[in-house]
């Protein structure tokens, strides 16, 4: 019986020499070459279909173990050196105070583009290298504990949001002391030590986006939709020597919705009016 079994095995689990008489005897070329598309075939529906999401899912994980303050996560994402193209899906942070959500999009840096070293760090008009494109956009602000965390820190009440960490109380006095001791100036003419230099102008497109204002506490949430947007993100000389520089997004909006909906999960009184 047992010898029966060995023989059993032996006819299962050919040897080196069985097999390569096998291939010898059966055109081993045809052989390699059908492994070799089998290969390639299963390597082509990797790139396509997982390894977008394999990366995503490891930026995941290497940024929130570096980061704290919140959850970011990425379903997948991709890139392409020669375009200067990241693509992007699935993406959302979240923190006690607000969350943004993406459902897909994409972004284009023009690298090809020469860079000017006495380009205006504030010149509206100036070509643009970065492209922003993004589809089913979503931000929620449902908190402002850091606000009333520093209202409870002004007006000498104990923390009751947040816990005050050694190193935010360490670092918040180290910035008291470092701003009586430093005189303001104005910003620095060299414009190569800054990235608006290299990005004067950003330029976003957003298709679907809402925006939503309130939380379960209110018994309505103020929420602002729209179809497309087309705006356009640069900065100006400051007005007064105090600031750096200003902001300015010039764009245009789309069957724009302002409404005032019901909370959901609102268990306050109710107002019939």
């Amino acid at each position: 019986m047992d010898g029966h079994v060995a023989k059993n095995n032996e006819s299962t689990f050919p040897s080196l020499v069985d097999l390569d008489d096998f291939l010898t005897k059966h055109n081993s070329n045809f052989i390699w070459l059908l492994v070799a598309t089998i290969l390639s075939c299963g390597w082509i529906i990797y790139l396509t279909y997982y390894n977008s999401r394999n990366i995503g899912l490891i930026l995941t994980l290497i940024i929130n173990r570096l980061y704290k303050d919140g959850y970011i996560h990425i379903g997948s994402f991709s890139f392409s050196v020669l375009s200067g193209k990241v693509m992007f899906r699935d993406v959302y942070y979240i923190n006690q105070d607000m969350s943004i959500r993406i459902q897909d999009g994409f972004l284009i840096f023009r690298w090809w583009k020469m860079f000017n070293p006495k380009q205006k760090q504030h010149d509206p008009k100036a070509e643009t290298r970065l492209y922003v494109t993004v589809n089913g956009f979503e931000f929620h602000v449902y908190n402002r504990t850091d606000l009333y965390a520093r209202l409870q820190e002004t007006f000498g009440l104990d923390p009751t949001l947040i816990t005050p960490k050694k190193e935010d109380e360490k670092g918040r006095e180290d910035r008291n002391k470092t701003l009586e001791s430093v005189d303001i100036k104005a910003e620095s003419a060299d414009h190569t030590s800054s990235w608006r230099s290299l990005i004067p102008v950003i330029k976003v497109n957003i298709s679907t986006g809402r925006l939503a204002f309130g939380n379960h506490y209110l018994p309505q949430t103020l929420c602002v939709n729209f179809e497309d947007a087309f705006l356009t993100y640069a900065t100006k000389p400051p007005s007064s020597h105090l600031d750096q520089f200003m902001h300015i997004v010039k764009g245009s909006l789309e069957n724009v919705r302002v409404m005032l909906v019901p909370s959901p999960r609102y268990l306050g009184m109710q107002n019939d009016e």
